[in-house]
């Protein structure tokens, strides 16, 4: 998988800069379960939540947590699209979310819901193309 531009010309602000801070917030995406627990495990004191999009219906479980020290101060937030991983959205008992519907999670849960996953890679499924609206 190649970076985005965004993250292509953050490497370089990186590369160039000998100390960088992120004043402001932050969100990164994940590949899969994996990645968030690890962002979980990282971020202190962070919240868990799983929502549908009122639009497109897709569903998304998040970690955030309010970050202070360098290189990052702001709200920090890593995001999985769960409509990939249909096997650990079931496990997260989040079938029955509605698109506009939002449920608090405990952290802990994340861990419990991966813990009974498949180690296949038949549980992850492609999201269809994004729509233009028309």
């Amino acid at each position: 998988m190649y970076p985005t531009a965004a993250a292509r010309e953050l490497m370089v602000l990186l590369r160039i800069s000998p100390e960088i801070d992120v004043v402001g917030d932050v969100t990164a995406t994940v590949e899969d379960p994996s990645g968030l627990l690890a962002w979980a495990v990282v971020l202190k004191e962070c919240k868990a939540l799983a929502w549908r999009s009122d639009d497109s219906g897709r569903g998304y479980v998040q970690v955030a947590a309010h970050h202070a020290r360098a290189p990052i101060r702001g709200q920090v937030t890593a995001v999985l699209a769960g409509d990939r991983h249909p096997a650990y959205w079931s496990a997260l008992g989040l079938d029955d979310l509605l698109p506009g519907e939002s449920r608090h999670l405990e952290v802990e849960a994340l861990s419990a819901a991966w813990d009974v996953m498949p180690t296949t890679t038949e549980s992850v499924t492609e999201l269809p193309p994004e729509s233009d609206g028309q």
